[in-house]
């Protein structure tokens, strides 16, 4: 079965009125999400991440989607989240920075914009990004890369969030976020010099 290639072929595909078809007017949003979004992705190697927000999302509803999921994969997709709206409204604080990157880096499928005009609270932003960044680093004690390059995919929406902090605005590539941390590319430990600029961005939020 043939994969689905770029973004326009699969909103010109059957996938949108499935996905309007099964969950009629609970769905909120159906939007590709995640690493699928980034530079350098390849729909042959990967696949399209989507995401859903639902009005609610009980099992019945989730159960709408198992039905769907081989076909899926098949053709290069994967359901990789659901959200109600409730539990959104409920976490906001919690994960900010996945729901800020929901918001500013998208591809609506179907139904409207997820989180449209979110701004997080930053304190609460701070603090996940230092809990993210901190997970990376004790992760990645024994698996050190020779080149800062070679963190960049796993640390984009981090570096991301940590950009917004510093600059007010969500960052629209990599480069960008590159051109604001030159610490990233700095070749002798790199993750020690990002170190510095991570954890004085995130000790006073509301006045980087």
């Amino acid at each position: 079965m043939k994969r689905i290639l770029s973004v326009q072929e699969l909103r010109q595909s059957p996938w949108p009125g499935r996905f309007t078809e099964a969950f009629r007017e609970n769905l909120v949003s159906a939007f590709l999400y995640g690493d699928c979004l980034e530079e350098g992705f390849s729909a042959l190697d990967k696949p399209w991440a989507i995401a859903f927000i639902l009005k609610e999302a009980s099992a019945t509803e989730v159960d709408k989607l198992k039905s769907w999921s081989k076909k899926a994969l098949r053709e290069g997709l994967e359901f990789a989240y659901m959200f109600s709206s409730a539990e959104i409204l409920s976490n906001l604080e919690t994960f900010p920075l996945e729901f800020l990157e929901m918001s500013c880096r998208n591809q609506v499928l179907c139904g409207i914009a997820p989180l449209e005009g979110f701004k997080p609270n930053r304190e609460a932003l701070a603090s996940q990004c230092l809990r993210e960044w901190k997970a990376f680093l004790f992760h990645r004690r024994l698996d050190v890369k020779p080149n800062a390059d070679d963190y960049l995919q796993e640390l984009s929406p981090l570096l991301s969030g940590i950009y917004y902090l510093k600059c007010g605005i969500y960052p629209e590539s990599r480069l960008q976020v590159i051109d604001a941390f030159p610490e990233i590319m700095t070749m002798e430990n790199p993750l020690d010099t990002l170190q510095n600029a991570i954890t004085k961005i995130c000790a006073c939020p509301q006045q980087s």
